[in-house]
């Protein structure tokens, strides 16, 4: 699949008339392309897009990692000549009805951060990495949902 292709995949199940050609009439995933000879993982927060990976996995890593295009996944994966691969995904963002944004982002990058200590090659596998994603989701939404900087419901989260 490519990437003009995967920009027409819905936002989401939940807003089918939304697609993804704004990350690419934006330049998201162009520029995002352009930093991975710097930048293995990017991970970049969309707000209420979703969230967008694009990440460059090694020939060894790629051997073994399940990793596939899938346009019901918004995923489109690229070979290179010796194996190595680079993985664009859009993750859809949570439904939520904002209380307060302040500490949503560090929410999500803290839970992200805290599921990745555990299991730190979760960024390799599309299971891991979605778990992962989903966990820093949840917790961006429950810091969005609290009238605090940071939801005190964020030590109940699992997997963070």
């Amino acid at each position: 699949m490519d990437l003009e292709k995967w920009s027409r995949c819905h936002e989401s199940e939940s807003k089918p008339s939304g697609d993804l050609s704004f990350l690419l009439s934006q330049g998201f995933v162009q520029k995002a392309i352009h930093l991975l000879p710097f930048f293995q993982h990017l991970i970049i927060k969309c707000g209420d897009k979703g969230v967008l990976v694009v990440m460059y996995v090694s020939p060894e890593a790629a051997a073994d990692s399940g990793w596939r295009s899938n346009p019901r996944q918004r995923c489109v994966v690229a070979t290179g000549k010796s194996g190595e691969i680079v993985v664009i995904q859009h993750i859809p963002a949570l439904p939520v009805q904002p209380l307060n944004v302040t500490g949503a982002g560090d929410s999500f990058v803290g839970a992200l951060l805290a599921t990745l200590a555990n299991e730190p090659a979760g960024l390799y596998h599309p299971r891991s990495l979605s778990e992962a994603l989903s966990t820093a989701q949840q917790a961006a939404v429950l810091t969005l949902q609290s009238p605090l900087a940071v939801s005190p419901l964020l030590s109940k989260l699992a997997g963070a």
